[in-house]
């Protein structure tokens, strides 16, 4: 199904958050031939009310075991260089020690046009957060500060998260069923199966609401 025209990326970003989910679009990137694109299942939303469609900023820390002389200076270069419509991926290999992501973070993306944040690992300041509105998906919460228990080794660098190779630009797309990565390069033809398979769904669930059995139904629609 041909995609609607967008007057730019924001539109773009607005029509994929408001008409898609989760489950259509990782259906399509199996579809596509790109499988297993979503993150493990404990990478949750502050608030499953939030729906995030963005572009990957990446973001690799480390583990640190003592306080540098500079500790956030590559930090705040990641959050500064932030544009709009972009989401923070950040790697920190689910250490329950380095904690990346609060308030004040929230804030500056915010403030430069943000869209989310995705981790696999902890936040704090989680009420916050959630006051704030920014859709943040990570895997649990913890108090601590970051500064002498990891650090920002780089960022806009190709990284993988879960096993999911993630490139700077790529769409990410979190609700509350989780979180998938687009490439960018399949990103066209995902969205126009993920969009086709939506019109279906809708086709079948009336097809169900009208009383024709599930085996008809697929049999006619081959959506299940």
């Amino acid at each position: 199904m041909t995609l609607p025209r967008f007057a730019d990326d924001a539109a773009r970003l607005d029509w994929i958050a408001g008409a898609l989910y989760t489950g259509v679009l990782s259906d399509a990137c199996d579809a596509a031939g790109h499988r297993n694109r979503a993150l493990r299942p404990d990478v949750r939303p502050l608030d499953e009310a939030r729906v995030l469609a963005g572009r990957a900023k990446t973001v690799v820390w480390a583990p640190m075991f003592h306080v540098p002389e500079r500790p956030y200076d590559k930090e705040i270069a990641a959050v500064d260089s932030l544009c709009p419509g972009d989401v923070f991926v950040m790697a920190v290999g689910r250490s329950e020690e380095i904690v990346p992501w609060g308030e004040l973070l929230t804030t500056a993306a915010l403030a430069r046009g943000g869209r989310g944040a995705v981790l696999d690992g902890l936040v704090r300041d989680a009420a916050q957060i959630r006051r704030l509105g920014l859709p943040v998906f990570c895997t649990g919460r913890r108090p601590y500060d970051s500064c002498g228990r990891g650090i920002v080794v780089d960022y806009d660098i190709p990284l993988v998260l879960d096993g999911v190779p993630v490139c700077p630009g790529d769409l990410v797309f979190g609700d509350a069923d989780g979180v998938v990565i687009i490439p960018r390069a399949v990103e066209d033809e995902v969205l126009e199966r993920a969009w086709a398979k939506v019109a279906g769904e809708n086709t079948t669930r009336d097809a169900l609401r009208a009383g024709e059995s599930l085996a008809t139904v697929f049999r006619n629609h081959g959506i299940l």
